[in-house]
């Protein structure tokens, strides 16, 4: 998988069908026991109705498969509000089910269960909103008044269980609403700084965290800390070409190739970040010598040489030039990526496919 399909795949659209999916359940599950509820209590209205209920967890939980997953959405919470207000009449306000309309107001603001794209769903978020603060505002005048019919109302005693359970059942649903709303926005943040940080082809560093890292290591070194700072310019030889005869999307293939062995050839010895187009710039580990780090950059040169690239069905050989630099006393970040692209520039003009790390490879 590429690094742009995780980022825009399908697997958000699944986890927001497995959000509903795991609502529909609890919810189901709940109007089982509220049921049997009911029915122990004598609750004839509120028996039938629950059911119509429980067949319409099950008929979304088929929905649910569909793409109509914010129809999904909006029944749950139109079937909550007229269940709590309709469980109030019939078992009494002392029941406790206005807790659910208090519920209510926190599933609006979870836009991950309930997306508000467009100016419909901007309308109906208003109307439900509306409606539960006058439901609730309603029901307690009802009841104060003595408005509220007591025909199905339980004993005082059952009312303080269905009180107390209601209250523990609506506000864990609260919190665990604001648990899962709280993990996705953490996630997406997540997500948004990486795309911030990366370049959206390839998943490298981008060139404004290359330049923060460089400015760290620099930062360390005037600090007396131990270790080296090396870098290296790396482009892509010929890469017009390879985009002019087969393409931009062949051309956008080869970098990404080139993204997985930048990864796998420098895991734990440098860093590679894409400098701009097909120009990448490399930072050495501050542990790794510039000695040492030249010695991969030639290892890396010559396993770029030895691979054989597939773009748009055709086979390439890709070669690279490399130009490489390390930080002495007194240079800025510009000096040592002046010298590095200096190196480059005379490795692509000395023939190319090859790596310039010090003056004396320099042809004059």
């Amino acid at each position: 998988m590429s690094f742009m399909d995780s980022f825009y795949g399908e697997k958000n659209l699944y986890e927001i069908s497995h959000g509903y999916v795991v609502l529909i359940i609890m919810y189901f599950c709940i109007h089982i026991l509220l049921e049997a509820v009911y029915i122990g209590c004598g609750c004839t209205p509120m028996a039938y109705i629950n059911i119509i209920s429980i067949l319409i967890y099950i008929g979304m939980f088929f929905l649910n498969k569909t793409e109509h997953k914010i129809i999904v959405a909006w029944c749950i919470l139109w079937d909550i509000f007229t269940h709590a207000v309709v469980a109030t009449v019939f078992m009494g306000y002392n029941s406790g089910y206005f807790f659910w309309i208090i519920s209510l107001f926190s599933m609006l603001f979870v836009s991950f269960y309930v997306p508000i794209t467009n100016a419909f769903a901007k309308g109906m978020a208003v109307v439900y909103g509306t409606l539960t603060i006058v439901a609730f505002v309603a029901l307690k005048y009802l009841a104060d008044y003595g408005y509220l019919p007591d025909k199905y109302v339980p004993s005082p005693g059952v009312s303080g269980v269905l009180f107390v359970a209601n209250a523990i059942i609506a506000s864990s649903i609260v919190v665990i609403q604001l648990i899962v709303y709280s993990h996705h926005m953490n996630r997406y943040n997540a997500t948004l700084k990486r795309m911030n940080d990366t370049d959206y082809l390839t998943g490298l560093y981008n060139r404004k965290s290359m330049i923060a890292l460089f400015i760290k290591e620099v930062d360390r070194m005037d600090k007396g800390e131990s270790g080296d700072i090396s870098i290296a310019i790396l482009d892509i030889d010929f890469f017009k070409k390879i985009n002019d005869t087969y393409g931009h999307n062949a051309g956008d293939e080869i970098l990404i190739d080139l993204a997985d062995i930048f990864r796998s050839e420098g895991e734990g010895k440098y860093t590679v970040g894409r400098w701009g187009g097909e120009e990448f710039v490399i930072l050495g580990s501050y542990e790794l010598s510039y000695d040492d780090f030249c010695k991969e950059l030639e290892n890396l040169n010559k396993k770029i040489a030895g691979t054989g690239f597939i773009a748009d069905n055709n086979e390439l050989t890709v070669t690279v030039s490399i130009g490489a630099a390390h930080y002495e006393s007194g240079m800025t970040i510009v000096d040592i990526v002046k010298r590095a692209d200096d190196r480059l520039y005379e490795a692509k003009e000395t023939g190319r496919n090859k790596v310039i790390t010090c003056k004396e490879n320099l042809l004059d």
